[in-house]
């Protein structure tokens, strides 16, 4: 299994929204990635929705979001 799947399974096991948020704020995404984050994770939308939402391709929703797991990996 590849890390960012490792990651993106801890992060869905999160039982809290406000876990997850205080995940976000410690950590040092920017703005669009925490949105990014939350819209997928805790809103359950798709890539596509998150891409319109945020004005990126679908690729780059993607790309950011592999991105941000390494990130926040040492936070998990």
């Amino acid at each position: 299994m590849g890390k960012h799947i490792e990651i993106k399974h801890k992060i869905q096991n999160i039982n809290r929204k406000s876990t997850f948020n205080e995940m976000l704020e410690d950590s040092m995404l920017n703005e669009k990635e925490k949105e990014m984050l939350r819209l997928y994770y805790l809103d359950n939308k798709p890539i596509n929705f998150i891409a319109d939402e945020l004005g990126y391709s679908e690729a780059g929703i993607k790309k950011m979001h592999k991105r941000a797991l390494k990130k926040i990996e040492s936070l998990l």
